[in-house]
């Protein structure tokens, strides 16, 4: 059997796995799909079961992350968005930064590491990841705001995530060399403005540029190919030029204008549907090869620890949202309710992103092993616990009645918003 013919039948097998858990959870289960696909694959690592592929972080940041953050992207309500970006924005610009700030220096106490790898791994857990929580959403009649606030703040953070993490490891990496507070003061603006506003600047004159073309051009598959050509290239061109490709990503996209004046309403839900069903082919691979690469023997040695982790993480989560969104209430016009701050807490799951983030760890860094088997403790708690109870607390606070009909492949295709 060649090579590829190999890793093919693995792929169909992790399809197949896949199709079984979704008929499953379509027809008996109240649970998660992509929570689901997560615990299908830590019982395949239990069971010692070689699937032959694996995860890592160029493949996930490189070639994942750029289809599954551009179709959030696109599908966005701007609108809807632009009412509600004070939410996103300030739990990204600033949330992100305090909950290292808090988390880090918890952890430190707890375990007694150095500060500055007890801040690397609070960075690393921060993203949350929506995926699981969305899919919720689609099988519940969820407010389309509160999706809007989740799904964006999670579209923001991970390439701002990404950017901390690679600051704090060149600060690692300087330890033979100790630098004044003034000059990691600098180095570390420097990196956050430069790094991130670059990148998610570049991204959008990519955007701006390839909306310009595409109302030019003759037919779908054209369109489809620049929408492919720009969430891709965008990456490459940031990360080619020192600046953050996740961000680039999420910048094109959010320029990229697909609407019925420009190509018409056929292209339109073709291009779409074309990203909706990449995303989620990749996404539900994705997952199941987080359960699968879960390190069973290091997870068991680190769990009481990544139970404490998991516990800290979630109530630094809980101090960000309610200290942020209810500053950003007094100024606007319209509240976010405080339900809705309590599925920003419950519903932020630490997956994808932070997974692919560990598995990247350079060997010198202090600790590894033990970052590592903690934030995969930590994304597999999250999705066993807050995963499965998050249905049951959308109805407990009154904001999750089963749909009456069929769901879209995802919420953010419309527009009204309560």
């Amino acid at each position: 059997m060649t090579a590829v013919l190999e890793t093919l039948v693995q792929v169909c097998g992790l399809l197949a796995i896949a199709l079984a858990v979704r008929v499953v959870v379509d027809a008996w289960l109240n649970v998660p799909y992509a929570v689901l696909l997560v615990l299908v694959g830590v019982v395949i690592s239990l069971l010692r079961i070689d699937v032959g592929l694996r995860l890592s972080t160029d493949v996930i940041i490189g070639f994942v992350l750029p289809i599954i953050l551009f179709d959030g992207v696109i599908e966005l309500d701007r609108t809807a968005l632009r009412e509600n970006v004070a939410v996103p924005l300030t739990l990204v610009v600033l949330g992100i930064p305090l909950a290292v700030v808090l988390l880090g220096p918890i952890i430190d106490l707890a375990f007694g590491l150095s500060i500055g790898v007890s801040l690397l791994l609070a960075a690393i857990l921060v993203p949350t990841d929506p995926v699981a929580v969305l899919s919720v959403f689609e099988e519940l009649d969820v407010p389309e705001r509160l999706t809007i606030v989740i799904d964006s703040e999670s579209l923001f953070n991970d390439g701002v995530a990404i950017v901390i993490v690679d600051v704090i490891l060149a600060l690692l990496a300087t330890g033979t060399e100790p630098m004044s507070r003034l000059e990691i003061a600098e180095f570390v603006i420097t990196d956050l403005l430069v790094v991130s506003l670059g990148g998610f600047l570049l991204g959008c004159g990519l955007g701006y540029g390839a909306t310009r073309f595409i109302h030019r051009l003759p037919e779908r598959m054209a369109t489809l190919l620049v929408t492919v050509l720009v969430a891709y290239g965008s990456y490459v061109l940031a990360e080619s030029g020192g600046v953050s490709g996740i961000l680039a990503t999420v910048g094109a996209g959010l320029f990229v204008k697909l609407d019925d004046d420009g190509i018409g309403p056929d292209a339109v839900e073709f291009v779409r549907d074309i990203w909706a069903g990449g995303a989620f082919l990749l996404s539900t691979v994705v997952y199941v090869l987080i359960g699968v690469q879960v390190p069973i023997d290091t997870l068991t040695v680190y769990l009481p620890a990544a139970l404490l982790v998991a516990v800290f993480v979630l109530l630094v989560r809980a101090v960000v949202v309610y200290v942020f969104v209810g500053a950003v209430n007094e100024i606007v016009s319209r509240p976010l309710p405080r339900s809705y701050q309590h599925v920003l807490v419950s519903g932020g799951l630490h997956t994808v992103v932070p997974i692919a983030l560990a598995l990247g760890l350079p060997p010198w860094v202090p600790h590894r092993e033990f970052v590592q088997a903690v934030v995969f403790g930590v994304a597999i708690i999250g999705a066993l616990v807050q995963g499965t109870l998050l249905p049951s607390i959308l109805r407990a606070i009154g904001l999750g009645e089963r749909a009456t009909g069929v769901a879209e492949p995802s919420s953010r295709r419309n527009g009204d918003s309560p």
